[in-house]
């Protein structure tokens, strides 16, 4: 077999037609070849070489240039931590030295409030103690004072609400004490709150209104001549209006429309003497008034005298409102009645307002304002007959 490899020698190309060769082409070819073909591919390599090698010492430079950086902020954080974790465990001492100066406090605190409540309770019964051994003849004493202020009250203030007062402080004393040997003036007691509460009371309110209204009838109610206050009839001497002299007559009302003038004239002429009459009559009536007066000297009253009757009616009102209020019935009925007297002697009795402040006045003299109010005494006896049989006092228990 015959190898079929291809020719290693080159083919020289022909030069076209007519063209020169050049004179300084090589006249070997075969030598020049071989130095072309083995500088190439080394020059390549070498170049790619270089630059990987250029590329991987770059890349190595940049990862160490990085590593660098990371490092140095990695000792940076690691030192800003450190500082931070230093001041944090100084925190954290000063903290921990503060609670255990707190808890000390604290500790104090909890000693004293409990020495505290030891002395409250070494108090409390101390005074419990001095309470269980008062005395009977001192709880005797507080009663009877109690029961002597309730007596002052029904004695002389009349004032029934005081002295229930009084009492229900007394009871619940004796109800505290819870003492067996003051069980009857415990008993005694309670019966004199029941009678006091039965008690019926004058409406001191209601009362007091009504005076009030009769003062203002008074300062109203016209008396039997005129005054500033309330005028009664019009004084002499002052002009009354022409209309009021004398009914007004028309003589030509009976004439028909279209009567001659002789006629109008001749009943306007017959009309004079009546009309003269009527006026006459008018006159004398409004001078002269026909009328009863008890008291004469009512009549002959000047203005100023009015006003001093007024005045006395309204002091006498309020005496008799201060006899209500001091419990005096005999001067409350006296003052009234006073009034009254009074309403009927110098005022109008026709007006409407001195009609009903003499009714008013009536009333009030009819109503009792003497209530019986009772007594302490079943206390008193009580607390007297305790004395009588004799108290044991501490020092002896």
């Amino acid at each position: 077999m015959t190898d079929k490899t291809p020719a290693t020698d080159p083919v020289v190309p022909t030069a076209a037609p007519g063209a020169s060769a050049p004179a300084s082409a090589p006249t070997d070819p075969v030598k020049a070849r071989p130095a072309k073909r083995g500088s190439g591919p080394l020059v390549t390599a070498l170049i790619i070489v270089i630059l990987l090698a250029a590329g991987l010492g770059y890349a190595l430079w940049k990862q160490r240039t990085q590593f660098v950086s990371a490092g140095r902020e990695v000792a940076t954080r690691l030192d800003t931590l450190s500082s931070d974790v230093a001041q944090a465990r100084k925190d954290t001492r000063e903290a921990l030295a503060l609670a255990q100066a707190q808890a000390g406090r604290v500790a104090e605190l909890e000693d004293t409030v409990r020495e505290t409540q030891s002395q409250y309770n070494a108090l409390q019964l101390a005074w419990q103690n001095f309470n269980d051994s008062a005395s009977d003849e001192l709880l005797a004493n507080d009663i009877e004072r109690l029961l002597t202020i309730a007596s002052q009250q029904l004695r002389l203030a009349g004032n029934v609400s005081n002295a229930i007062v009084a009492l229900e402080t007394a009871q619940s004393r004796l109800a505290r004490a819870d003492r067996p040997r003051f069980s009857s003036l415990q008993q005694s007691i309670n019966g004199d709150l029941d009678r006091l509460r039965a008690v019926s009371t004058v409406d001191i309110p209601a009362q007091s209104g009504r005076i009030e209204r009769l003062v203002a009838l008074v300062g109203k109610a016209p008396l039997l001549v005129p005054d500033a206050a309330a005028p009664g009839v019009t004084p002499a001497g002052e002009a009354q209006p022409a209309t009021a002299l004398a009914p007004q007559i028309d003589p030509q009302a009976s004439l028909p429309a279209d009567a001659p003038w002789w006629q109008r004239w001749r009943a306007e002429m017959a009309s004079w003497p009546g009309r003269a009459g009527s006026a006459l009559a008018h006159e004398l009536g409004g001078l002269i008034t026909i009328q009863r007066v008890d008291e004469p000297a009512a009549l002959l009253l000047s203005p100023d005298q009015a006003d001093l009757v007024r005045g006395a009616l309204r002091q006498r009102l309020l005496t008799a409102q201060l006899a209500m209020l001091m419990r005096q019935p005999a001067v409350w009925k006296s003052e009234l009645e006073n009034v009254g007297t009074t309403l009927s002697k110098y005022f109008d009795s026709r007006s409407p307002d001195t009609v009903a402040a003499q009714g008013l006045a009536r009333e009030l003299a009819q109503t009792d304002i003497a209530v019986r109010l009772p007594d302490v005494a079943d206390s008193l006896n009580a607390v007297a007959a305790l004395r009588a049989a004799g108290f044991k006092t501490s020092e002896q228990d």
